[in-house]
Formats: structure tokens, C-alpha cells, sequence
């Protein structure tokens, strides 16, 4: 057999300066199983006397090959989803100066609909899940990626050059709606074919900390979205940024994006997808194989997702609101505690990722899970001892989600064929997305609105995660084994 192988709004009327310096400051058998070692990263099988050859000055020149191409697969998938964040958070913390720009003089009203705006592109994802997901199990891994990433810097540049409301009345908003639309359905195929790639391009014993990198893009491109937002509004005046200065961030998304698209343009196709494609064993539609085939394998994907998703929004970016509303400490010091979260969360996903590979998905997704479980509640209430005790509680928080958001994606990859894995993976990860992803800061508000309680995020993450743990008992287990591969019978060469 030859089985190749990561926002909650600021508080209304604070100002996009505030809520971005917030968080700135402080994501088979086929042809080829005699050429493609597996999980080797495209590298040539060594053997007899060429093996012996291969030590000494060969191993190393061979070593370092294989290091270059590995750095290139990881850059090439977790480009994307930095993008993507980068994107989805500019318009988020420039929210109130787009609520002026884009919609008429009503103040909330206004920052409603921009918000309703920004929710649209999350309803809209699965099915960019759906249409990119069957681009890449039907044509291959880098087609779906190229069109990915232009969609999204197409439709983020072109949001940059939108007509104002006082220039072009109700076209304007009818416009940015658009373009969000095209932003979901780019996004929502993007986390899923860029895990693919490279879990199908990873050794088998790396997978995990490898396919990692597609979240650490995640919080990175969360980040530095608040930087340039931040950046902004301390050089220009408010008239300023309503003026043009809001394009500015939105146009930054141009150089970024050809930066993504030339790295793809290197991209090799993985090995798994050429030996499906040469055995003709691609599916016509994939998305229904996957539904139809792998119902259970998406249920598993959007159950694990519910608690990366709610716990994701809530204690990386909706703390900034949170800690603010409870009084708990000022806005500045809020962004610097939610800056230490992401940067924390950031450095250790790797290693998160690398810790799967050694003990296993399903020992790390229920321990997760149990975390958030025994320690959610008892951390929230600490928030409300002091400001330091508050730091400390995001901080805590924000590990156990980058221990979720290390290991999540090798594991789905992990669950389909290659016939069907980008299909099936997107669609799962953006029914969560929907259900407990952009809807999280919003539920979390009316929580506490409706009982009155000062820990309504506790309650919201807890039921989550309760949630997810009962999904994670049902996995099987499948870290450091071949990935599934599609075979001429009709059925699936299983890892187990």
C-alpha cells in the first residue's frame, strides 16, 4: 500500500483604535509506492548501495532537501489561513468606522448590520466547504488552494476600494455584502484543503505537529490584524480613518496575498492524490461521497469542532469586551492580557501538535476537553479576584485551546479517504463554525443579559465541551499510522 502522506466585537461605541490597540498590544498500492516513501515529503526511496552512499556528505545534502521542501509544504498551507484571520479581524476591529462608512447615521443600528455583515461570511463558508472541498478531491490539493487564496485577496482588495454610503447610497453596503460572501466561500475551503496537503505531505510520525502550523497562521493572522488596525488609528485622526484610512488595512491584504500566491505556484501535488487520480478511484462528487460514505467521520469533525470554536472566540478575542463590561480592568490592560493569550497560544500549538504524535489524538482530545470541564467555572470565578488573577485565568485558558487547535486538523485529516478528505473535513469544521464559531460572543452577551450571571462564557464553553468530550470517546485511534487511501474495490485501506 502506498499511503502518503486556528471575534468578539469591542464594546459598542469604544472604537476600532481601542478594540484593535487591545489585543496589539500587549493563530493502495499504486504506481507510485515504489518511488514515494511513505510520508517521506516527496523524497526517493534509498536502498542497497545507494543507502550506503547516502551517509556522510549525500545524508546531509539528502537531510537538508528534505528540510527545505518540508519548510515549503508547511509555508505554502498555513499561509493561507494566516490570510484568512488577517482578513476576517481587520473587519472586525475597524467595525464601528465601518458602521459610519457603509451604513446610515443610526450608531447601533448601524454597527448591528456591520456585524450581521461580518456573521454572513460564516454562514456562508460550508458552502465554500462544499465547492472547494470537491475542487480539491476531484482536480487536486493546489488547485483548490490557488483559488482559495485568490478569492479571498480579490474580494479583501476590492473591499478596500468600495464606494462609501454617502457616495453611492444602499449599493455600497450591497456591495461590501458581496464581497463578504466571497470571502466566506474562499475561507471555507481553505483550513480544510490546507491541512490536507499537508497531512498527505507529512511523515507519518510528524503529522501532528506539521499540520499544526495551519493554526499557529490562524493566530498569527488574528494578531496582526490587530497590530495594523491598532498602527492605524494612532496616526490618523478619526476623520481620517473615515475618510480613507479604513482602506488601508484592506489593501494591506494585497502584497500578502501575492506573497501566498507565489509560494502555491511552487506547490507539488501530494502523492496520495496521484495515486488516486492514476488508479482512477477519484470520486465524481465528493462532497456526496463523503456524506454518503463518511457521515459519521463529518459528525466527528463538527462535534470536536464546537469547543475549538467557542473557546477559540471567547477567550482569545471576546475577554477584551468581557473584561471591560465586569469591570475587571481597563481596556488597555485587557488587550495586553489578550495579546500575552494569543502569543502564548502561538508558541506552544507546535508543540501541542508534536505531543499528539508520541501519545496519541484521543488520549490529548479528551484530556482537553476534561480541562475545560474541571477548570473553565473556577477560573472565571477567579477573573473577578484581581487583575493579575484574571491574566493568569486567560492564560490557562488560552493553553488548553492551543493544545485543542494543535491537534484538531491532523486528527480529521485522519478520518477520511483521500478520495473525499478535503470534502469532508470542511464541511464538518464549517457546520461548526456556524453553530458555535461567530455566534459565541453574541450568546455569550445575551447568556449573561438573561441570568445575570458574571460567568455566562463558563456556561457557554462547559456545554461545548461537553459536547465534544462525548464525540472524542468515539474516536479510534490513528497518530503516527498511514492516512487512509482509496482502493480499486470499492473500499478504504484503513489505518487502525
Amino acid at each position: 500500500m502506498s499511503a502518503n502522506q486556528a471575534f468578539g466585537n469591542g464594546v459598542p461605541g469604544s472604537g476600532d483604535g481601542a478594540m484593535a490597540a487591545q489585543l496589539a498590544m500587549g493563530g493502495s498500492g499504486g504506481p507510485l509506492s515504489e518511488s514515494v516513501e511513505q510520508g517521506s515529503d516527496f523524497r526517493p526511496r534509498h536502498t542497497g548501495a545507494l543507502s550506503g552512499a547516502a551517509n556522510g556528505v549525500g545524508a546531509t545534502s539528502t537531510s537538508d532537501s528534505v528540510r527545505t521542501r518540508t519548510r515549503n509544504i508547511v509555508l505554502a498551507g498555513s499561509l493561507g489561513t494566516l490570510i484568512e484571520y488577517f482578513d476576517y479581524s481587520i473587519y472586525a476591529f475597524l467595525a464601528t468606522t465601518l458602521s459610519v462608512v457603509f451604513f446610515p447615521a443610526n450608531e447601533k443600528a448601524a454597527l448591528l448590520y456591520t456585524f450581521g455583515l461580518f456573521g454572513i461570511a460564516f454562514v456562508i463558508r460550508p458552502l465554500g466547504g462544499v465547492l472547494l472541498g470537491s475542487i480539491s478531491d476531484r482536480f487536486g490539493r493546489k488547485p483548490a488552494l490557488m483559488i482559495s487564496v485568490y478569492g479571498i485577496l480579490c474580494a479583501t482588495t476590492l473591499i478596500g476600494l468600495l464606494p462609501t454610503y454617502s457616495s453611492v447610497g444602499i449599493l455600497s453596503p450591497i456591495l461590501l455584502c458581496l464581497l463578504r460572501c466571497v470571502q466566506g466561500l474562499s475561507a471555507g475551503g481553505e483550513m480544510g484543503g490546507a491541512s490536507s496537503y499537508i497531512a498527505e505531505a507529512s511523515p507519518n510520525k510528524k503529522r501532528g505537529a506539521l499540520v499544526s502550523t495551519t493554526q499557529i497562521g490562524c493566530i498569527v493572522g488574528t494578531m496582526l490584524g490587530a497590530v495594523c488596525v491598532a498602527q492605524l488609528s494612532g496616526w490618523f485622526t478619526k476623520e481620517q480613518l473615515h475618510d480613507w484610512g479604513w482602506r488601508v488595512p484592506f489593501l494591506l491584504s494585497l502584497p500578502l496575498g501575492l506573497l501566498t500566491i507565489l509560494v502555491r505556484q511552487k506547490m507539488q501535488e501530494t502523492p496520495q492524490f496521484k495515486t488516486i487520480e492514476h488508479n482512477g478511484l477519484v470520486a465524481k462528487v465528493p462532497f456526496w461521497s463523503a456524506v454518503k460514505a463518511h457521515p459519521g467521520g463529518i459528525f466527528k469533525v463538527a462535534g470536536l469542532s464546537l469547543i475549538s470554536f467557542c473557546a477559540y472566540y471567547l477567550i482569545y478575542t471576546y475577554m477584551v469586551t468581557y473584561f471591560q463590561s465586569q469591570s475587571i480592568m481597563s481596556a488597555r490592560d485587557a488587550g495586553l492580557s489578550s495579546s500575552l493569550s494569543m502569543l502564548g497560544a502561538a508558541c506552544t500549538i507546535y508543540f501541542w501538535g508534536a505531543l499528539s504524535d508520541r501519545v496519541g489524538r484521543k488520549p490529548m482530545m479528551i484530556g482537553i476537553n476534561v480541562s475545560f470541564l474541571v477548570l473553565t467555572y473556577p477560573l472565571f470565578e477567579l477573573m473577578h479576584v484581581s487583575p493579575a488573577a484574571a491574566v493568569f485565568s486567560q492564560f490557562v485558558l488560552g493553553l488548553v485551546e492551543a493544545a485543542c487547535l494543535g491537534i484538531i486538523m491532523s486528527t480529521y485529516c485522519e478520518l477520511f479517504p483521500a478520495s473525499v478528505r478535503t470534502s469532508g473535513v470542511s464541511l464538518g469544521f464549517n457546520i461548526a463554525a456556524i453553530v458555535a464559531g461567530g455566534s459565541a460572543p453574541y450568546l455569550a452577551t445575551w447568556i449573561g443579559d438573561v441570568s445575570g450571571s458574571n460567568v455566562a462564557p463558563a456556561w457557554l464553553i462547559i456545554v461545548t465541551a461537553a459536547m465534544s468530550l462525548v464525540v472524542a470517546f468515539t474516536l479510534k485511534e490513528t497518530a503516527g499510522l498511514p492516512l487512509m487511501i482509496d482502493k480499486p474495490d470499492g473500499h478504504t485501506d484503513v489505518a487502525n
